[in-house]
């Protein structure tokens, strides 16, 4: 272990991380937890049996490598999701456990990114590092998730996507998967062929997208919510610019009684309705919305949703200026 023989706080001498320790019967120093928060036991790190942490550079990373350390984390994002997918499933010291995966990529170009075609059930990918003079880390690509395998509780935190440069296309599609969450990331749509759609969820369960970004001229909506149970929608905080609708709700979702979505405190400009609930059962509370768009029947030009589920809103078309929607009742 390279350890000292003391009771308390000491230096691992391989490590050279600090340890608070205790003696055994044999009068051997055994580390109980470090300056990490990492728990021990008989003298073992049990850090792998509550979480791992995974590594992805892709400048210097090799996929061949384990992933476990800065100095041997693989190349590829979908190296790292599918080896902490698996690290879940596969005992039952993983089933509760939430991996990280720490992602350090400046792609910049379609032939540096990938398209990822599956996630990782209760992993946080967190960008790390810098694109240019962009604070966040950039992956490119167009990345469809089916709901052939689960991949429950996968969050992106601090993460820029950008769609492939020449075919545009959407750059999220996810079917049947549950608990995704977008928290702090920044969605890019001017390539080339700009993007149609950032987000695109179908029969999804707890979608929460919160303090992001989307910019650049998305064709469609910009956020769209597709047929199927949506309980827990939650979008907070963002500021979403496209060139037609921002948040699109189908006719078609559903909520299970309780469970309805929330749509606040967004800002959002758009060429169509900024917000088109046609469920009509989506709290839809305090956003300023702008649109290039005339007012239309009860400002149906600007927002579209159950008007008993709305408050505090606020409107700007081509003919009207902060309108306040819906209008102020009385006592």
């Amino acid at each position: 272990m390279g350890t000292s023989a003391v009771k308390g706080w000491f230096q691992n001498l391989t490590s050279k991380k600090y340890q608070y320790g205790v003696y055994n019967s044999a009068g051997t120093t055994l580390p109980v937890f470090d300056e990490d928060g990492i728990l021990y036991n008989a003298g073992a790190s049990l850090g792998s049996a509550y979480y791992k942490t995974y590594y992805v550079d892709s400048n210097a990373g090799v996929d061949t490598n384990d992933g476990l350390s800065p100095t041997t984390a693989v190349k590829k994002l979908s190296v790292a999701l599918a080896l902490s997918h698996a690290s879940i499933a596969a005992t039952s010291l993983g089933w509760a456990a939430r991996n990280r995966i720490f992602f350090k990529g400046d792609q910049t170009k379609t032939a540096d990114g990938e398209d990822l075609t599956k996630l990782a059930q209760k992993t946080d990918i967190i960008g790390i590092g810098s694109t240019d003079w962009k604070t966040k880390p950039q992956l490119v690509g167009k990345h469809v998730i089916p709901n052939t395998v689960s991949y429950m509780g996968c969050r992106f935190i601090n993460v820029m996507f950008k769609g492939t440069i020449l075919s545009g296309g959407d750059t999220f599609t996810l079917t049947g998967q549950h608990g995704i969450e977008f928290i702090d990331c920044e969605f890019m749509a001017d390539t080339t062929t700009a993007a149609t759609a950032a987000i695109i969820s179908t029969a999804g369960v707890g979608l929460k997208i919160r303090g992001c970004t989307f910019r650049g001229g998305y064709t469609d909506a910009v956020i769209e919510l597709g047929a199927g149970q949506a309980d827990g929608l939650l979008i907070e905080d963002c500021f979403i610019l496209g060139a037609n609708m921002g948040i699109d709700i189908a006719s078609t979702v559903t909520y299970a009684t309780g469970k309805n979505g929330l749509i606040q405190n967004n800002v959002i400009g758009t060429t169509d309705a900024c917000i088109n609930d046609a469920l009509k059962t989506t709290y839809i509370i305090n956003n300023r919305l702008r649109t290039a768009a005339a007012k239309g029947t009860a400002m149906a030009g600007c927002i579209v949703c159950g008007i008993t589920y709305a408050q505090d809103n606020r409107c700007t078309t081509s003919d009207e200026n902060n309108v306040v929607y819906p209008a102020q009742g009385t006592i």
